[in-house]
């Protein structure tokens, strides 16, 4: 026996679905993606930005902390003796949160969807400073759940947890360790997980891998439960459930728009042209073969050697929380230079820095701007309209203010100059599928609202 059951208090409750599925394996489980700006505001004694320099430093702060969660992420695969990943930086900047429920009966969660993770956690009780006093939801017992299993030492999973070992009873027990605070402890079990679906429908999983913490220092102070982790590593969430997931975002500046979506399984969105990725089982972090950026008709002249994985802290990724696109520095360069020249002659800048912002606003002053397209091997190409290459500034009646939303690498210090991120701005009105079997992303432009889940047939 790989996992051995808790004894547990059983507590019998009524549940109302619509349709209620139960499945090993699920060949497809959609789920409405939550945009952060939705819920509650999570830290009312927060400063409001007022000016364009607070917006845009704001902005700014967000996708920084971003690419240093990325950065931590990455050493920690080079095997960095002193790596240490800080959550309050996944949890500050991370956009899409994910509603699902853990256990029998369920217990409701709001999670990070975040791909360059491997590990679903959440906070379990006994709970030694967990943020309880924050959160929508209660944190999970598992005394009271009738499916918990606690994993073994012996167990596939335990080798893969982070800093997973052996503790008393002959339980794997895990131990993330974080730049702040004490970090989250706890043991790897596994346990049966229950999704809603867009049109209303209930999925419960085969039971999973996951983490239980019970010590989790003061990370998640927020509304937060944990953390779901969609990397190349046999305890993500993706690859537990099957080799395929994909996600579907639409406009990011309206934080009320429903159709943006996850699906996990063998039927998820596999849709549009497909390009090859790179990953091994042992890290959690896909790469991708960008081999050139266009701008309109121009393309712009950068080697495709720039973007090429050759090295430590080389090589193209397409990531699920920063904002922006951080882009390798050469390859930067020339599409700031190619920017700036089309947009200089006609509008007045807004200087801040070394950010390149304009006065007016994107919806009237970049009517009939060019393109600008990420071409990947195979064909597949990210296409950026204005509103996916500028973020709109503005205060009724103050200002109005846009700035490019790519930035260089090279801020985040000199090792990182050959990297580059591409952030969820570039992936606005885009289904981005995973096939993890075949080493493919695909990518197809569309409005979310067209994939089936939203039919109210399905």
């Amino acid at each position: 026996m790989e996992c051995s059951f808790q004894t547990s208090l059983l507590l019998f409750i009524t549940v109302s679905y619509f349709v209620v599925t139960e499945s090993i394996k699920p060949n497809r489980m959609a789920m409405k993606l939550i945009h952060r700006e939705s819920v509650a505001r999570l830290n009312p004694n927060a400063r409001v930005p007022i000016t364009p320099e607070d917006h845009i430093k704001h902005l700014t702060d967000i996708s920084s902390a971003r690419f240093k969660y990325l950065q931590n992420s990455i050493d920690k695969e080079l095997g960095s003796s002193n790596f240490q990943v800080d959550v309050q930086q996944a949890i500050k900047t991370s956009l899409f949160l994910v509603n699902f429920s853990v256990g029998q009966p369920p217990v409701p969660q709001l999670t990070i969807m975040d791909t360059g993770s491997s590990l679903l956690w959440i906070q379990c009780q006994p709970c030694k400073h967990c943020s309880s006093d924050h959160m929508i939801h209660p944190v999970f017992n598992p005394a009271l759940s009738s499916t918990f299993v606690e994993c073994s030492c012996d167990d596939r999973f335990c080798r893969y947890a982070p800093n997973g070992h052996c503790g008393s009873s002959n339980k794997c027990v895990y131990e993330q360790v974080y730049i702040s605070g004490t970090g989250s402890k706890g043991v790897l079990a596994k346990e049966r997980l229950t999704f809603t679906t867009p049109n209303g429908n209930t999925v419960v999983t085969q039971p999973i891998a996951f983490g239980c913490g019970y010590e989790n220092g003061e990370q998640l102070e927020s509304h937060f439960t944990g953390i779901l982790g969609l990397g190349a590593k046999p305890t993500s969430l993706a690859v537990q459930l099957g080799s395929k997931f994909s996600y579907c975002i639409g406009d990011l500046a309206n934080k009320n728009y429903g159709y943006n979506q996850l699906v996990l399984g063998e039927d998820a969105d596999i849709l549009g042209d497909p390009t090859p990725i790179e990953f091994e089982t042992e890290n959690s972090i896909y790469y991708m073969n960008l081999e050139g950026i266009s701008v309109g008709d121009t393309q712009l002249n950068i080697e495709p050697v720039v973007f090429k994985r050759r090295g430590p802290r080389t090589g193209v990724i397409l990531d699920s929380g920063t904002l922006y696109t951080w882009l390798a520095d050469i390859a930067y360069r020339e599409l700031y230079n190619e920017i700036k020249s089309i947009l200089d002659p006609k509008l007045e800048r807004f200087w801040f820095r070394d950010f390149l912002c304009y006065h007016g606003r994107v919806s009237e002053e970049l009517i009939g701007f060019p393109v600008v397209t990420f071409h990947f091997a195979g064909g597949a190409e990210l296409a950026m309209e204005a509103t996916s290459m500028f973020y709109p500034l503005s205060e009724p009646n103050t200002f109005n203010v846009f700035c490019m939303s790519v930035k260089p690498t090279k801020e985040h210090g000199g090792e990182y100059k050959e990297f580059t991120a591409i952030g969820l701005m570039a992936q606005q009105y885009y289904n981005i599928g995973y096939d993890l079997k075949e080493k493919n992303i695909y990518l197809q432009r569309i409005d979310c609202v067209q994939l089936d889940d939203y039919s109210p047939s399905k």
